[in-house]
């Protein structure tokens, strides 16, 4: 089975993918979207994506490119805490001119970067481990912002440890695939929705009937709906699974209020790793 991450090897990605499973064959993919393209067309059986982090939110690439997902379901989840390494060829930080990562690294450290190397230029990468290669290519000049195993396979050295601002600094990464779960008994539901309009209250009845139905939201997010100005997608996380006759009730009585309801999954509660 062929499990796609965002790569190349030694990603954060890599990682939780490994967590995630050591039996699937890790295929690297450059993008997010080529990540669920891959699942789309069947070229991979499932594939890891980050959803959230506690220290930057939500990842909104990866948000809005589930939303046009046809046949692909969350089918799991995982929780990685999160440390930054300051990762180079050389050993001393005054060398540094520039800093690569993934955007969501570097946001993770900047308030770190800035009161403390406020001179040195940050650079994005597809990828932690991709800035990794560039830092080892190009000089002491430039450094990574990465993990250990990335840095040990780029046989960078680690120049400085710690940089998140966030001390408890984790990401939040969802698994998809084609064929869906049954319930556990520990499960969570993602769905997304349109309002039917937004008038005052409109989002407010919604949650009401989960609060109705004593039913436990554990994520709520809205993200432009790339139409007029003011229309939003709401992402919710909630506890159970849609095989549950409370759970169809609720999703029953939410449509009353919706235009459309996207439902990306019922699975099993993830562990923090």
């Amino acid at each position: 089975m062929k499990l796609g991450y965002l790569g190349p090897e030694g990603s954060y990605s890599y990682i939780a993918a490994k967590l995630y499973s050591k039996s699937n064959i890790l295929v690297g993919k450059p993008s997010f979207y080529d990540i669920i393209d891959g699942v789309e067309n069947g070229e991979l059986d499932y594939a890891i994506l980050p959803i959230e982090n506690s220290t930057e939110g939500a990842v909104t690439l990866v948000m809005d490119a589930l939303l046009k997902t046809k046949s692909s379901k969350i089918l799991g989840e995982l929780t990685i805490t999160v440390k930054h390494l300051l990762l180079g060829i050389g050993n001393n930080i005054g060398d540094l001119k520039y800093i690569l990562s993934h955007p969501q690294a570097l946001d993770q450290c900047r308030q770190f970067l800035r009161e403390n190397y406020p001179h040195v230029q940050l650079i994005t990468c597809s990828s932690s481990s991709e800035a990794c290669s560039i830092a080892k290519e190009k000089g002491v000049e430039y450094g990574a912002i990465a993990n250990q195993y990335a840095g040990e396979l780029n046989k960078l050295n680690i120049i400085l440890s710690d940089l998140q601002d966030n001390e408890f600094n984790q990401t939040r990464f969802v698994v998809i695939g084609r064929s869906a779960e049954g319930p556990t008994g520990n499960d969570k539901t993602s769905i997304a929705l349109y309002l039917k309009d937004d008038s005052p209250g409109s989002l407010f009845k919604v949650l009401k009937i989960f609060s109705e139905h004593s039913i436990n939201l554990t994520r709520i997010e809205s993200r432009p709906a790339k139409a007029e100005i003011g229309k939003y997608v709401f992402y919710i996380d909630f506890i159970g699974h849609i095989t549950e006759e409370k759970i169809s009730e609720v999703l029953k009585k939410i449509e009353e209020y919706s235009n459309y309801i996207k439902i990306f999954g019922s699975y099993p509660k993830g562990e923090i790793k």
